[in-house]
């Protein structure tokens, strides 16, 4: 045990954006369950500690089952102001919790996600199609036809725009209005931060707005006019009479907007630079392709984009000898957790594609709040990186990689790389 004073848990430090996972060691080590001043709420950052809050019934994802802090006013604050943030899925306890989550789960089973994969494949496919014409008409009329290499930024060329499009045809919005929906998630992504300046909070508050707005025409005309997609299905889906009500259907979308494209962008940007900086498994990956299901896994554990997710204490608790009161905030340390020696083993900070229990990661939670998502997700990776492996041939990062500033969610922005893209096997 260090005899230096932990340090202090500060999501808006530069080193934290950079990379956090100095300071969950040492918080891991030192001060486990540490309160911050700054989120008036625990900090908790051990496996252990994590998964028992993940999987204890009593445990609350309502803001509204807090003792009130300055954070928690301000949040209860916005939520009267605007209370579809509220009914999202995710901040429900049950039975609404349970109630919402089977209207919703159908078109999220393995089955019906796994017939996704051709349409998946051919976006893919024309994706990197698009950039290699891109590389063949920068190098001039001698590159026609040939494999050149190609600069591009394979978060905002590929990772980021693709996975947006995906979602909106599942759900039956107009492929056009994809450019609309990559501002308005990003504006939800970083809302859920327990902390933002006024300024940015509005600005996040005003693109949800809009999103919804949108949401609600199309709605209107899928209760009209029902097609085979996602939201003609949210929009009549029943169980035991009951429908979403609107406010909870709004919701919803804008939930499944941000679970079903923010993670998988983030996994296939952090993916991709995780195994640039570990060559022997690239190349382990390229060979033997049996490994993806594992390697996808393995990428959610080693860096994946889900840092932390909050619970309140419904009644006293106690983790790593802290006893936390009921009514506590608990900011319950996913990243953090996956890089855990004691459950991880010595080399829990280095990615291994073959990793056995690396689908034991939390990534996607755990216990009745377990992602609903996860299936598409894993199968859009699956192919980004069967994608990536056959087609980006010596793949490399040429620029400085540039990371989100956000505490629950952390991905890159940015990923500039060259690479000679191959033809479609």
């Amino acid at each position: 045990m260090s005899t230096a004073a932990p340090p202090q848990f500060n999501p808006f430090d530069p080193s934290f954006t950079e990379t956090p996972y100095e300071l969950y060691a040492a918080l891991r080590d030192d001060d486990p369950v540490q309160y911050s001043e700054l989120l008036c709420g625990w900090v908790v950052t051990r496996h252990d500690d994590v998964v028992a809050l993940l999987r204890d019934p009593t445990v609350s994802s309502s803001v509204h089952s807090a003792t009130p802090t300055p954070v928690t006013e301000i949040e209860l604050q916005r939520l009267a102001e605007q209370p579809r943030a509220g009914r999202t899925v995710v901040m429900m306890d049950d039975p609404d919790h349970a109630r919402t989550r089977r209207l919703m789960a159908t078109p999220f089973r393995a089955s019906a996600i796994e017939a996704l994969r051709g349409r998946v494949h051919e976006r893919m496919h024309a994706a990197l199609d698009v950039l290699a014409e891109r590389g063949r008409t920068v190098g001039g009329p001698s590159t026609r036809g040939a494999a050149v290499p190609v600069d591009f930024d394979l978060v905002e060329d590929f990772a980021y725009p693709l996975p947006v499009e995906i979602f909106s045809e599942m759900l039956g919005v107009p492929a056009e209005d994809g450019p609309k929906f990559r501002h308005w998630t990003q504006c939800v992504a970083r809302s859920v931060d327990p902390v933002l300046p006024d300024d940015e909070r509005d600005e996040c508050l005003a693109g949800l707005d809009e999103m919804c707005a949108y949401l609600a025409d199309q709605a209107e005309l899928k209760r009209a006019h029902p097609a085979d997609d996602l939201m003609s299905h949210l929009v009549h889906a029943e169980i035991d009479g009951e429908r979403l009500n609107d406010l909870d259907l709004m919701s919803q979308l804008v939930t499944l907007y941000m679970a079903g494209h923010e993670p998988t962008s983030v996994l296939i940007g952090n993916g991709t630079l995780a195994l640039t900086r570990h060559p022997d498994q690239l190349e382990s990956l390229r060979s033997d392709r049996s490994l993806m299901r594992n390697a996808i896994a393995e990428l959610l554990r080693h860096d994946g984009p889900n840092q932390f997710t909050r619970r309140i204490t419904t009644r006293p608790t106690t983790l790593s000898g802290v006893e936390l009161p009921a009514g506590a905030v608990v900011y319950a340390g996913l990243a953090s957790a996956n890089r855990d020696p004691r459950f991880w083993g010595d080399d829990s900070e280095v990615v291994r594609v073959a990793r056995p229990d690396a689908s034991k990661h939390l990534q996607f939670g755990a216990g009745a709040h377990a992602c609903l998502g996860s299936h598409l997700a894993r199968l859009q990776a699956e192919v980004a990186f069967d994608a990536i492996l056959d087609r980006l041939v010596g793949l490399e990062v040429v620029g400085e990689p540039v990371v989100a500033t956000r505490m629950f969610l952390r991905g890159l922005t940015s990923l500039p790389v060259r690479a000679t893209i191959t033809p479609r096997p």
